[in-house]
């Protein structure tokens, strides 16, 4: 009779030894959970003035609904060992957020075109590359999944002709 009673003793005693948190809480109790950390609202960010946003000039030509395409030195069609691979129509390097391509019937080389996005943000590039027809503007990039990315947008585009 003792052996039957020591073994579920023995038995209890070794569970509260190795299981010393299951005797502290009741389960009743609940978990405290994540510690709270409150914080606090963003500072009040106010939209930059009017005049602190570039935009075209007043005489700025427009192109409503411009085809607007992205590209890279890969894609130009020029190989990589060509010795024009990365150089313009204009005889100047592509260069990231400056170069774009233009049909030269509709905006002169070397003219400022301004792209308003459908953000409402303007990107200023100098057309310094051609490649393109009619009402298109297709912009340099080196990132060749950003231009896949961008795909082909209509945007307005406006130009200001080089001064002479």
């Amino acid at each position: 009779m003792k052996r039957r009673l020591i073994l579920p003793i023995l038995s209890l005693l070794l569970a509260v030894l190795f299981c010393p948190e299951a005797n502290t809480k009741s389960p009743a109790e609940p978990s405290p959970g994540p510690a709270v950390r409150i914080i606090p609202p963003p500072a009040e960010q106010t939209e930059p003035e009017p005049e602190d946003v570039p935009g075209p000039p007043a005489d700025a030509n427009v192109i409503e609904d411009c085809t607007v395409t992205w590209y890279t030195a890969d894609t130009c069609g020029k190989a990589p060992d060509h010795p024009a691979y990365g150089v313009t129509a204009s005889g100047l390097p592509v260069e990231e957020g400056v170069t774009c391509a233009v049909d030269r019937s509709v905006i002169p080389l070397f003219s400022e075109v301004y792209i308003q996005y459908a953000d409402g943000t303007i990107g200023t590039f100098q057309a310094t590359d051609t490649g393109v027809k009619g009402d298109w503007v297709d912009i340099y990039t080196p990132d060749y999944d950003y231009a896949v990315r961008c795909g082909m947008q209509k945007l307005t585009v406006y130009w200001t002709a080089p001064e002479e």
